[in-house]
Order: structure tokens, then C-alpha cells, then sequence
């Protein structure tokens, strides 16, 4: 069976490599080790080439001398071409920002799946005040297959396309064996920099109501455009911590877990999330996670985060406190996280998609 999943972002985007370019790959190359032919689609972007990444190939379609944004544009506008030139047994397209779909269905035949790691529009729509939800709202309505990450976004599409054939399959994780029982240093962000979704400037604002003295230091991780990390120093400066608070840039690997296994605890300050496979990660290292309770983290059981109303910058700061100094609230946390989050092994999540697309073809 040939199967392409088309995505923008990819685990080596600079701009972006996110969650759900992560997720696609592991359930990628889980298909490519039984014996499938696997093809990912994604964006250029410089120093990208069409690549072999354990088995499963990677092709670049778009210009690699335009910006992130314009490119998921220009990236939107091409696909159909290549959903109509490929041949394929079933193509997975993951929605990509502002508007979501590629209305691929209307080029072709064969059986697309939808598979929505995030709704976009209503985001951007927020930031951008342009009508990107009536775009999204009609490409829905082509779609006959979706995978989808929780029951929120299966009640949203049930809106504009009842008769939709919708399995929830939701992102997973590796868990890690060992787990340092050494001092730990720092609180922990980790995701995309992207100062207005993923509410950093309200991260940035609570840290600085609580006294300096009373926290550990703070690390934020990951990648972004160059004008938002920019943005993102202008706001650490902005604040006068930049001596409590280390822009690490992305990390993998190595450095990624070691961030995780001295962390006190993981914060979560986005306005808008559908799943955060950051959350799971932070699970799996038995950390404690604060977020705000907002729609998309509502699937985090309460006994493994602390869950304040939105957007609310003074609790953020008080919890923050309140978690540092509270050693057992934070074990306490950290290990139902650390239960919770085996239902979410990544060789479980694969034989569900391996069982949904083996009965569509």
C-alpha cells in the first residue's frame, strides 16, 4: 500500500517542527516498517531537499526563498496539483494554518482523510481579523474521513458535516525509563515561538509578579520565526529577566530529555491548543504542568495539572509560587501524570490508525 501524508511542517522545519510534524512521523515510519510505501509532503524552506528519514521519504514541495507564512500559503494553493499528478492509496492531510483544508477531495477519487491535529481558522482569524473560518467551513463539507485528536474538534466538524466518517485518535508519546532523581533547576517551557497562540507574553508577565527571589529560573525551548523570537527577546528585556529567564532555542535528543529531567515543572500558558503533545511529554517525565483551562487542554485530567481560569496572569504567578514551594503537591502531580500517560504509547496509537485506514482501503 502506498500512503502520502501531506503536511506543511515537518521535524526539521526551522521555523516550525512542531507537534504534529512529530506525531506524522512516527506513525509514518511505523507504516513503513510493515512493509508500506510511505510518503511525507511538506514545505521547502532553505537547505530543505527531498530526504529518506528512516525509510519513509520526505518531499518538498513550494519555494524555499519565501517566508514561513507565505509559503503554507503558496503551499495550500499547489497541493491539489500533487494530489492529482501522485499516485497513492490513501492520502492523510494534515490541516494546515489559516484556513485548514486543501479542498483535496475535489481532485480526486481516491480516499482522503482529513487528519486535524488543529482548526486553524478561528486563530487566525482572532489575530489576523480576516474571515479564514468561512474557508475552512466549506472545505469541511468535502471531506468524507477525518482522524481527529479529541471529541471537541469531532463535535466542531459534526456541525458542518454530519454524515462525516470521524475516528478519534489522539497523539502519543515515548516514555522514558529512567527518570533523574537530581536537584531540578529550572521551570520548563518547551513549543513553538509564537508569542500571541502560545501566550508567552502572559508567561512572561506572571513570572514577573512573583519576586525573583521565590523562583528558579526559567528556560523557554523551541523554535520559531526569526520575528517572533525577536519578539520574544524584546519581551524577556522588556521585563528585566533577562538574568531569570534562558531562551535556549530548539532542542532535540539529548538535550530536549535533559531539559525535561530537570525541570521542576512545565508551563503551559497558550490561549489556544487542540492537543499538546508537549503535555503528554511532560507526563511521561512525571512533571507537574500549569495551563489554562482552556478548551483544548480540558482532556488533562485535573489530578496531573493545575488548570487556571483564562487568561488570568495573577493566578498563573500565584500557582507558579504555590507549585515551587509545595515539594508533595508537586510529586503528587507528576505521578498521576507519570500513570496517565501510558494509555498514550505511540505503538498502541499506530495500531488504531493501522486498523481505521486498512478498513477504508
Amino acid at each position: 500500500m502506498k500512503i502520502v501524508f501531506s503536511n506543511y511542517d515537518d521535524i526539521k522545519n526551522p521555523f516550525y517542527g512542531g507537534g504534529g510534524a512529530y506525531a506524522i512521523h512516527e506513525i509514518a515510519r511505523r507504516f513503513s516498517k510493515k512493509g508500506h510505501k510511505v510518503v511525507v509532503i511538506t514545505g521547502k524552506y532553505k537547505g530543505s531537499k527531498d530526504v529518506f528519514v528512516e525509510k519513509v521519504k520526505y518531499k518538498r514541495i513550494g519555494f524555499s526563498w519565501t517566508g514561513p507564512k507565505l509559503s503554507q500559503l503558496i503551499y495550500h494553493l499547489i497541493l491539489p496539483i500533487f494530489v492529482k499528478i501522485t499516485s497513492f492509496d490513501i492520502w492523510i492531510e494534515s490541516f494546515t494554518p489559516p484556513h485548514s483544508t486543501s479542498f483535496l477531495p475535489l481532485f480526486t477519487k481516491k480516499n482522503v482523510v482529513g487528519l486535524v491535529h488543529m482548526l486553524a481558522s478561528e486563530d487566525m482569524r482572532r489575530k489576523y481579523k480576516l474571515p479564514f473560518h468561512l474557508v475552512e467551513k466549506i472545505g469541511l463539507r468535502f471531506y468524507k474521513h477525518f482522524i481527529v485528536l479529541n471529541d471537541i474538534t469531532e463535535i466542531n466538524i459534526r456541525k458542518v458535516n454530519e454524515s462525516a466518517n470521524i475516528k478519534i485518535i489522539p497523539n502519543g508519546i515515548d516514555i522514558p525509563q529512567y527518570i533523574s532523581k537530581k536537584r531540578r533547576t529550572h521551570i520548563l517551557f518547551l513549543g513553538r515561538i509564537e508569542i500571541n497562540q502560545k501566550g508567552l507574553d502572559l508567561l512572561l508577565k506572571a513570572y514577573k509578579k512573583v519576586d525573583s527571589k521565590k523562583l528558579v529560573k526559567m528556560v523557554i525551548a523551541g523554535g520559531g520565526t526569526e520575528s517572533e523570537v525577536e519578539s520574544l527577546k524584546s519581551l524577556i528585556k522588556k521585563f528585566g529577566l533577562k538574568n531569570k529567564v534562558e531562551y535556549v532555542g530548539k532542542v532535540i535528543g539529548r538535550k530536549k530529555n535533559s531539559l525535561f529531567n530537570k525541570a521542576l515543572f512545565m508551563v503551559i500558558p497558550s490561549r489556544y491548543e487542540t492537543f499538546s503533545i508537549v503535555s503528554l511529554e511532560a507526563a511521561a517525565w512525571g512533571l507537574p504542568i500549569i495551563c489554562f483551562d482552556i478548551e483544548g487542554l480540558r482532556w488533562l485530567p485535573k489530578n496531573c495539572a493545575l488548570k487556571i481560569k483564562p487568561f488570568s496572569v495573577d493566578l498563573f504567578a500565584k500557582e507558579m509560587e504555590r507549585l515551587e514551594s509545595d515539594s508533595r503537591l508537586r510529586e503528587s502531580l507528576g505521578n498521576s501524570a507519570r500513570v496517565y500517560v501510558r494509555r498514550y504509547s505511540w505503538n498502541d496509537i499506530f495500531r488504531k490508525y493501522e486498523k481505521f485506514i486498512t478498513q477504508l482501503v
